[in-house]
Parts: structure tokens; sequence; C-alpha cells
């Protein structure tokens, strides 16, 4: 079983349509309902959603991990952040205007109005706040910076950062969360790109 799937994960057709385990476990509760926790599998479930782990440094990806990466699909940490910063970089305006949506309007209110059978994540009514845009562009160059150049570089450019900091953790913290594979990058970039902007968020 374990050659199988193996070989499917050799085929760059299936690979572009692998999704990683947060996207999968944030996209279930709406299709089948809410999960069942279990206190053995705290640490696991930690581990996914990002209490643990999304944060610098990152140990290199194995086909040991958790969530395993093996060594023919494996890009390397550098390639990874190259790929977040490109996916970043190439929808840039959008991205910002997205993530000002968490200081906009009707956060939330798709899950409101339609309980478990709508994801707590998909915002479709949303309405992103135009002028703090500028701040959340300006938090996402930091971000695309430490990706690129590294986190010293980063650190030093932010000096005399402007603009609601709450606002812009906030804003970060929204984007981070619905960073989603295979849509949005590869599972290896969303991890660069999820311990990235939880740095910036820090620095901020």
């Amino acid at each position: 079983m374990e050659k199988w799937l193996e070989a499917f994960e050799r085929r760059p057709a299936y690979l572009a349509t692998k999704s990683d385990y947060y996207t999968h476990v944030m996209d279930i509760p709406p299709q089948y309902g809410p999960g069942q926790t279990v206190s053995e599998g705290e640490p696991f479930q930690k581990a996914i959603d990002g209490r643990e782990g999304w944060t610098l440094p990152l140990p290199p990806l194995t086909g040991e991990d958790l969530e395993p990466v093996l060594d023919f699909w494996n890009p390397g940490d550098e390639a990874a952040r190259h790929e977040a910063a490109f996916c970043l970089t190439s929808n840039f305006k959008a991205v910002a205007k997205f993530a000002a949506r968490a200081a906009g309007s009707d956060v939330g209110s798709w899950q409101r109005n339609g309980g478990f059978s709508k994801s707590a994540l998909a915002d479709p009514y949303a309405k992103a706040e135009d002028s703090i845009i500028p701040d959340v562009e300006a938090c996402l160059a930091h971000v695309a910076n430490a990706l690129l150049n590294g986190t010293d570089k980063a650190k030093a450019d932010m000096k005399g950062a402007q603009g609601n900091a709450e606002v812009q953790k906030a804003c970060l913290e929204y984007l981070r969360k619905r960073i989603s594979v295979p849509r949005d990058m590869s599972y290896p970039a969303a991890r660069q790109f999820r311990a990235h902007i939880g740095w910036v968020i820090s620095q901020l």
C-alpha cells in the first residue's frame, strides 16, 4: 500500500491536486459535520491547526514527519520560500485586499447564518476595509522580504513601521488561517508562508 501511494506522489498531475492536513481539516466539517476531539489527539491537533509548528525556525521537511514529505517532491526550504514569495507578489494587491477583510464588515456572517453547514473560514460576504489596505500591503512586503532575504534583513527594514499594529496583526492572522493547499500554493510553500506571516506578526 505504501509503495502504491508513493507511486501516486511521483506523478506531477497528482501532486498538483495534493492538499495538506490543515486544509482538509478545515474543509471537512461543513461537509460531514463537526469533528469530535479526544484528549489523546491534542498534540496532533495543535501541530496541524497552527497552535504549534507555524513558527520560525522551521525544521527541515522529511518523510518521517507527522505530515510526511518524501524526498522526491521535497523542494527544500529555499525553493519553498521562493514559491511562497512568488505566489504572494504575483497577486499582491488582491491578497492585501483579502487580508483587509479582517478590519471590515460582515466577517464571519457566512457561518453565523448557515451554522455547521458553512465553513468558518469561507467568508464570501466579508468586505475589506479599504483604509487599512496600505498598512496591510506594507506588512505583506515585509513577509515577502523575509521569505526572499531572511528575517535579519527584514527586521532591519521594519524599523519605524507605521499604523495600528493590532489591526495589522488581525489582518495577517486572517490571511494566515486561509492559506489553502493546493489552491494557493504547495504544502512546503504554505508552511513557509504561514510561519513567515507569524514572524511578521511577532515583530509588530
